[in-house]
């Protein structure tokens, strides 16, 4: 055990070191000083900060520094026997989790604290956190009966199972499916890199020709670029009945019974609690506390929405008629039409727009926004040991000059790696007795279609450009705290519907044309992204808005309905209930009967967007605010930036967020700037202030 290297580390992990048989055996020790830990501070009989609070911190840290490679490792470099051992081992974590927050004796110590002499002279963070903990408490059933205590245990550790069976359902249908092309004249249309990538991937199989797969860089390329109507079609219909009783795989990894369990159970553990739905738990600790609220909101965005985007469609419809004889359209039409009018209305290819984004230049360019806004510096470091060669480590420096934390950084897709684009947490920051301070680290994943001979010059598109700035101010939001008690430092303790703040907002920094010019240059020529493109580019920020804000409320109506009007026995209602809110809302939505779009949601089923969907359409509202203010006194203006970092950004979950975002906008909350931000009319009845 002592050559484990889990539990001997310092502050990075050794992540080549790392074996399967580490982890089982590093969750257990850390387990057991956790259980142990417990046991101590419940008997001691002087109650102070220093003797309840202080040495379970420690502890859980310990527990967060072993258990989230681990993860991160599951997500990065997946393989089936890690995932054996990872899933055992989150059974033990669940239970775990079960015993301390329904533990007695820990809830009554930390009530004697709050009400205690010792409680009044916490500092108001202390006393914050010390509210979240009782909070968290109730909402785990502390007042419970043992025999309910002993249903809400099954049932979380039942669903924690569940929310990873269904994760797991929707990779292994992701990668159980490709199609090797040997004509090349099927593939007319698709960008020449696009090209080369899929013939390396079938190479590396063995095959002449060029193998796509249902992972999203290689599916987009198609849907968007491909020429071939009936190659766009199967591709869409192999994407779309992922994980179901649908599509070439039907019945392999079928999510619809997981789905089903899911929300049976959830139903459950609302009721055990007191709450009515599962939608009404998950707001206790949100911004919006009401689901109506949410609902009111969605649906006013919808009602200002829907016009616009049935223009939007009935443009696409009549340019594919004009410029193609297109008679009707098909889901797999859309987005291939959409793209060529862009291109039509533009004059902007990808493929020539990607030259001026090389990743160095835009990486550099990215840090040197965040040092004009922010005042900070970053420094890539060589000696960090990583999970991949591809993947790099930066450091994060003050105006001083002092290190503030770091991340990793991990660009490119791979076949053992979990789709889409993240930020989590290594560790938070943190503070030691023994004045030995705990630094936050990060991982910034995404998953960039990037073959090896073109890391050296990896050229991404706008929509590239955006995804990394969006992870990266999750980043920055998790480092750049001033508070060093992990529960409310960085993104811990904010409301989940506020969480995407950070990140929304960097994205908008995309579209300002100062900074395009910072984070640009092709990659050949040297020469700076041309005026005119720049011109071009920000034109196509407001095309087809409408459509995809509507695409996020259909989603975030879903997730809510699933989560606020199950009805229990009720079989397949997922499904059901998203044709419903498809009818309800969308004015041109097309889709077929064996799509199967919910049985690979996994925010609403597996991540921790579940019962919260709502909240990116609820942060981009914040965030469009938020930017209103950046732009009054010019975006990379370091005094707006500073005021952000010093009153919103750097304060975690230890200030009310609504009265520090009003205070910092200098007016009440509305839709209208995101509406405005879009290009979308704004109708007066729905303001909506919040």
């Amino acid at each position: 055990m002592d050559n484990n290297p889990l539990l001997n580390y310092s502050i990075f992990p050794p992540f080549s070191s790392i074996k399967i048989n580490h982890v089982k055996e590093a969750v257990q020790k850390i387990l057991t000083n956790c259980y142990n830990t417990v046991d101590q501070i419940v008997s001691e009989k002087r109650i102070t900060w220093d003797t309840l609070y202080y040495p379970l911190m420690i502890a859980e840290n310990e527990l967060q520094r072993i258990w989230s490679p681990i993860t991160h490792l599951n997500s990065v470099q997946h393989n089936l026997a890690l995932r054996k051992v990872y899933e055992e081992s989150l059974s033990f974590i669940s239970e775990y989790r079960n015993w301390i927050n329904q533990h007695d004796g820990l809830y009554k110590s930390y009530q004697s604290l709050q009400r205690g002499d010792s409680g009044q002279k916490l500092s108001i963070i202390q006393k914050k956190v010390l509210n979240n903990i009782l909070h968290n408490f109730k909402l785990s059933g502390i007042y419970l009966s043992p025999q309910k205590k002993k249903i809400y245990a099954y049932i979380t550790s039942r669903l924690s199972r569940l929310r990873s069976n269904y994760a797991n359902n929707v990779f292994d249908a992701t990668l159980g499916w490709s199609k090797l092309i040997t004509e090349k004249k099927l593939l007319s249309g698709i960008p020449d890199h696009a090209l080369e990538i899929a013939r390396l991937a079938a190479q590396a199989r063995g095959e002449k020709g060029w193998l796509f797969t249902l992972q999203y860089p290689s599916y987009s390329s198609v849907l968007l670029y491909c020429d071939t109507k009936e190659l766009r079609e199967e591709l869409y219909w192999a994407f779309n009945t992922r994980a179901s009783d649908q599509g070439p795989n039907s019945g392999k990894w079928d999510n619809t019974l997981v789905m089903d369990e899911i929300l049976a159970l959830r139903y459950e553990l609302a009721k055990i609690l007191g709450f009515r739905t599962y939608f009404e738990k998950s707001l206790s600790k949100r911004m919006v506390q009401s689901p109506k609220k949410v609902f009111n909101f969605l649906m006013n965005l919808s009602i200002q929405i829907r016009s616009s985007e049935y223009k939007e469609f009935l443009e696409i419809q009549n340019f594919s008629k004009k410029n193609s004889s297109c008679i009707s359209l098909n889901p797999w039409d859309i987005a291939y039409y959409r793209e060529k009018q862009k291109q039509y209305l533009f004059s902007i290819k990808n493929e020539e727009l990607c030259c001026y984004f090389p990743e160095k230049t835009v990486l550099h360019g990215m840090f040197s926004v965040v040092n004009r806004i922010y005042g900070i510096t970053i420094k890539e470091r060589s000696n960090v040991e990583t999970w991949h060669s591809d993947v790099r480590f930066f450091d994060i420096f003050d105006g001083e000059d002092r290190w503030m934390g770091g991340f990793y950084l991990d660009m490119y897709l791979r076949d053992d790696k979990r789709e889409g684009a993240w930020m989590d947490e290594l560790v938070g920051k943190m503070y030691r007795n023994d004045t030995i301070s705990q630094k936050p680290i990060a991982y910034l994943t995404c998953n960039f279609n990037c073959s090896e001979k073109q890391k050296s010059s990896c050229l991404l598109t706008h929509h590239d450009v955006m995804t990394l700035f969006h992870e990266f101010g999750h980043v920055l939001h998790h480092i750049m705290t001033r508070i060093d008690i992990p529960e409310i430092s960085g993104v811990n303790g904010v409301p989940w519907d506020a969480l995407e703040l950070p990140s929304q907002l960097m994205e908008k920094f995309c579209w300002d044309p100062d900074v395009l010019q910072l984070i640009s240059m092709h990659y050949r020529t040297k020469e700076p992204l041309p005026g005119y493109i720049i011109n071009n580019l920000l034109k196509t920020k407001t095309y087809q808005s409408s459509s995809y804000l509507l695409r996020q409320v259909i989603y975030g109506l879903f997730d809510l309905r699933i989560h606020h009007e199950y009805i229990p026995g009720e079989k397949r209602s997922a499904l059901k209930i998203f044709n419903e809110v498809i009818k309800q809302v969308s004015t041109c939505h097309l889709s077929m009967d064996w799509d199967r779009f919910p049985n690979s949601f996994l925010h609403a089923f597996s991540d921790d967007y579940s019962a919260g969907y709502y909240s990116y359409l609820w942060a981009d509202m914040l965030a469009s605010n938020v930017w209103c203010r950046f732009q009054e006194l010019g975006i990379l203006n370091s005094k707006i930036g500073k005021l952000f970092l010093n009153d919103i950004l750097a304060l975690g979950g230890t200030i009310d967020l609504k009265k520090c975002l009003v205070k910092f906008c200098t007016q009440t909350m509305t839709v209208e700037p995101m509406l405005k931000y879009y290009g979308i009319p704004v109708s007066v009845d729905h303001s909506m202030p919040i």
